[in-house]
């Protein structure tokens, strides 16, 4: 009896040593296109609710200074991918250009972010207003110069007329604007939102009809990527997806989660309520960019139409940076994956968001 106890201690130990170990996560870098803000909120909430460990994902998020810096750091193998800007890489399919060998795999905001801003109190009433006047952008390298171009053309003001001031965001960028170094501000949702909140009033300026309801940023890869590891793209964009979900089923818990992973950002100033308040203003400013769908359109996470682009290219060509219309669309961007990112209950994510606690 006790040479088979042994045997049976033998044998289970023997069975332990060879037990299968946990499968190990791929690593996935994505470049953020500005510094690390609340913006990313939900990136933060899915891998809180465990989307990315699902997806045996280890995420890492890193900030980029816009396009210029973002493409060789994608074709370099840098980072996996990034929520970059379009135009670059229509403008990149023009004849004579360089053709870099890479597309967008995922529709990630659907609803543009850039604005152009004034004071409350200013003169400038409209972007024709803006003849002849200086507007703040965060660096000449970044995506949205060419779409502002083709905004103030369409809107009767010649682009050379306007000096494009780089100020940077955050506080310097504002002081620009308060002490009229510029008269307008053309940055982001969430950088204006900021600015509101911080005491600043400021109105918005309509943009043209055309330029209304369309995307800005998408998940941009190398094709290589695409080609030897598409399933890698699709588990990242799935557990994007149901942090957007997430997020809007419960936007305070998606900020708490945020200031879980980066206490750093959040503000030291006033009781918790009001600091609550304030800081979902500014990332609700960028989530409704993100789970915006036109009337009638389907709920497809990373879908993009041939409209958004076709609506690009036109703006584009308006502000001379676009001789070539006709860009094959499969060069641009794919839908190969968005079956992929949809493959969950939108409803199981809600409720899993709004039974979170930090």
């Amino acid at each position: 009896m006790l040479r088979r106890s042994i045997a049976r201690i033998a044998a289970v130990a023997l069975l332990s040593s060879l037990a299968v170990p946990a499968l190990a996560k791929d690593k996935f870098i994505y470049g953020v296109p500005s510094a690390i803000s609340s913006a990313v909120a939900n990136f933060l909430f899915a891998k809180e609710l465990g989307y990315f460990e699902e997806e045996k994902i280890d995420l890492e998020l890193v900030p980029l200074a816009g396009s210029s810096v973002i493409i060789p750091q994608l074709l370099s193998g840098q980072i996996h991918a990034s929520g970059a800007s379009m135009e670059p890489l229509v403008i990149a399919r023009q004849p004579g250009k360089q053709n870099f060998p890479l597309k967008f795999v995922y529709n990630y905001l659907r609803n543009s972010v850039w604005e152009f801003a004034v004071p409350a109190d200013s003169q400038v009433k409209s972007i024709a207003d803006l003849k002849g006047k200086t507007i703040g952008v965060v660096s000449l390298g970044s995506g949205n110069v060419y779409t502002t171009r083709a905004i103030l053309a369409a809107s009767g003001v010649d682009p050379k007329s306007v000096t494009l001031q780089p100020v940077g965001f955050g506080g310097q960028a504002f002081q620009a604007l308060k002490t009229n170094q510029i008269q307008a501000l053309n940055l982001w949702d969430s950088a204006h939102a900021s600015l509101e909140v911080s005491g600043t009033p400021i109105r918005r300026l309509d943009v043209p009809k055309e330029f209304q309801g369309m995307s800005s940023h998408g998940f941009e890869v190398t094709d290589k990527l695409l080609k030897e590891n598409p399933q890698l793209i699709a588990r990242f964009g799935r557990a994007v997806s149901k942090g957007s979900v997430a997020c809007d089923a419960n936007p305070t818990g998606c900020l708490q989660a945020f200031w879980k992973h980066y206490p750093d950002q959040k503000p030291k100033v006033g009781t918790e309520a009001e600091i609550l308040r304030k800081e979902l203003v500014v990332m609700k400013s960028r989530l409704d960019n993100i789970t915006y769908f036109r009337a009638g359109e389907p709920r497809q996470w990373g879908a993009y139409s041939d409209r958004d682009w076709k609506l690009l290219i036109a703006a584009l060509k308006e502000g001379g940076e676009v001789t070539n219309e006709n860009v094959p669309m499969n060069s641009l961007y794919t839908n190969e994956l968005v079956a992929e990112y949809n493959k969950f209950d939108p409803q199981i994510v809600a409720r899993q968001a709004r039974a979170w606690k930090p």
